[in-house]
């Protein structure tokens, strides 16, 4: 396996090439070059696990770059953290694009989504695998542009084209941040070599190790969708369904949080800018549960409530439990890839409407759906003991509670895990109980949508139960000892703290989903409800605020360069300028042929007697 690890990354990149490449083929054609380029991957991921090759060496696929003493290579390196990652996203991933050849049959663009998301997954993968920051911001910049480009599939509609690019733009300043923070390790380091810098760090001016952390962090908060850079995610709702999926889940949303476990040295070296990094996140988890709460949208429920869930995820990464952070991002990827492909269906049930307020009775129609979509909700609201989130994201509350100031962010945690339980299950009783609020379309979905719904339900569920609580002397404990060699361990609080914050986080939890069914019956009884709260439905007006402060200023600064430099330096003084000098420096010359023949006489007269004069002179 060590020389096929290359294939991991490259075998998507080259489905999409393909995908290009090869016109003429018919429609479906193009989604089984996707399904199996993304296959390889993930086979060759399942052979990394069996072969238990997972401490392996960096493969080298090619000298890149050699400048003087400066060598970058194109390499590749798996290690357990690697494989973890890269199994969520080549899996996972697989089961959406499986997923998406009955999806976006016969819809707008297919062979072009084909190749996009083809792209999207070799990206991730390729910024999983990169043993050099080079060849990690390589893969995280074919995300952006594909996420550029999947959100505004459907390009015939302004706001599409807009929300794609407001997911461009908004991430930009991520980018631009990891982008200097890449140049600060080169000028440190003189190196690129993940390894290399994790080796001579310790010995790195303190300021210096903190400037590059602040700069990855700000580059993970904005690809991550972390406050107040989280302003793009909900707009990104305007793709389809299976790229919410895709996104959301499996790629690029979880950039951000492999970006600081990845550097994960760097950022112990500062545990002060660590500690922004959990408060960052647990607010988020919160302020985006309260948004959630007030979503009519169904995609955009969902997109909160992303948003919220990799705020714990970061909360994580800040007290240093890296491990937890990943085993959450595991189980989320399930339950969340399983509910936006779900709604995908669900909206085209009811005929391309979004509005839950407009549902309901679903579950006698797609009773497979409704127990599919309901143990995602449950996932999703981490009932105690039955969903897999519980074991993952109470574990996260629990370390919370060891930092400082740990109450205050255990308790934004908690608060934020209560909320969770309140919008998930009021979204699965507004759409599949009561009775039918408008006209429910037939639709059969085949297996190939039946499968990976089916394997994420499962996943959903019973994913957490490799890694049950250290407090339970009982079950099994299998994820965060096998990832300890490359992850360091996490405190978790002992005694009746920990016992304590346990039943804290299943009341939170259980206490949300009983909120949920009265006020959803009040609801559709009334037809008012907290979607009808203003403050709520615009996500707390983050959004509007920021255009306020940040959009208009800046299109008003632009306008004002616009006027100064470009129409009145360049247009007015350099381009004007040069055109009067011209003009002036023409006349000049015109006056000299004036078509007279006495002042043609006159002028090589006086120029013969200056060759004479001077010919005199040198003599």
């Amino acid at each position: 396996m060590h020389h096929l690890l290359w294939l991991i990354p490259c075998a998507p990149l080259l489905g999409a090439l393909l995908i290009i490449a090869l016109d003429g083929l018919p429609t479906r054609a193009y989604g089984v070059i996707a399904n199996l380029a993304v296959l390889v991957s993930a086979l060759c991921v399942a052979l990394l696990w069996l072969s238990g090759s997972w401490d392996m060496p960096v493969q080298t696929a090619y000298e890149w770059m050699h400048i003087d003493n400066w060598l970058l290579d194109v390499g590749f390196r798996v290690d357990r953290f690697t494989l973890v990652m890269a199994s969520v996203s080549a899996w996972v991933g697989l089961l959406i694009h499986l997923f998406s050849t009955q999806y976006m049959r016969h819809d707008f663009g297919e062979r072009r989504y084909f190749a996009y998301l083809n792209l999207f997954v070799g990206g991730m993968l390729l910024f999983i695998t990169a043993d050099n920051l080079i060849l990690l911001y390589a893969g995280w910049e074919i995300m952006g542009l594909c996420s550029y480009a999947l959100v505004s599939h459907y390009y015939t509609k302004d706001e599409n084209v807009y929300a794609g690019r407001k997911a461009f733009v908004t991430t930009r300043i991520g980018d631009t941040a990891l982008a200097i923070g890449i140049f600060l390790c080169f000028m440190q380091f003189q190196s690129l070599n993940l390894e290399s810098i994790f080796q001579a760090a310790p010995q790195a001016p303190t300021g210096m190790i903190a400037a590059i952390c602040i700069l990855f962090m700000l580059g993970a908060f904005a690809k991550s969708a972390q406050f107040p850079l989280h302003v793009w995610l909900p707009d990104a709702m305007a793709g389809p369904s299976t790229v919410s999926a895709l996104i959301h889940a499996a790629t690029m949303i979880t950039a951000g949080v492999y970006l600081i476990a990845r550097t994960h040295v760097l950022f112990d070296l500062v545990p002060d800018v660590r500690w922004w990094v959990a408060l960052v996140g647990a607010f988020t988890a919160l302020y985006a549960s309260v948004s959630a709460i007030g979503q009519n949208d169904i995609k955009r429920i969902l997109a909160y409530s992303t948003i919220s869930q990799i705020g714990y995820m970061f909360a994580a990464l800040g007290v240093g439990g890296y491990s937890l952070a990943l085993f959450h991002l595991a189980v989320h990827a399930c339950f969340k890839a399983l509910m936006f492909m779900s709604s995908g269906v669900i909206i085209e049930i009811y005929h391309h409407d979004h509005d839950i307020r407009n549902m309901g009775g679903l579950h006698k129609q797609q009773k497979f759906l409704s127990f599919a979509y309901l143990a995602g909700s449950l996932a999703l609201a981490a009932l105690p003991l039955v969903t897999a989130s519980f074991y993952s994201k109470d574990a996260i509350i629990a370390a919370t509670y060891t930092a400082d100031h740990g109450a205050f962010l255990a308790g934004l945690g908690l608060l934020g895990a209560l909320l969770t339980g309140v919008y998930s299950m009021r979204m699965y009783f507004m759409v599949f109980t009561g009775k039918a609020r408008s006209e429910i379309h037939d639709y059969k979905m085949t297996w190939a949508m039946k499968l990976p719904l089916g394997i994420l339900a499962l996943g959903s569920l019973c994913l957490g139960f490799i890694q049950l609580p250290d407090s339970w002397s009982f079950g099994p404990h299998l994820l965060l000892p096998w990832l300890e060699p490359v992850l360091t361990s996490v405190a978790l609080p002992e005694g009746h703290a920990g016992e304590m914050l346990e039943l804290l986080g299943a009341a939170a939890a259980v206490i949300g989903i009983l909120i949920a069914w009265p006020l959803t019956k009040a609801e559709v009884r009334s037809g008012r409800g907290v979607g009808n709260i203003g403050f709520l439905n615009k996500a707390l007006y983050i959004d509007d605020l920021a255009k306020v402060l940040v959009i208009r200023p800046f299109l008003a600064l632009c306008a004002v360069l616009g006027s100064v430099i470009d129409g009145l330096l360049l247009n007015g003084v350099l381009v004007a300028g040069v055109r009067r000098l011209m003009l002036n420096a023409a006349e000049v010359v015109s006056r000299g042929q004036g078509a007279l023949v006495s002042r043609y006489v006159l002028l090589m007269v006086l120029g013969l007697m200056l060759i004479i004069g001077y010919l005199t002179v040198q003599l």
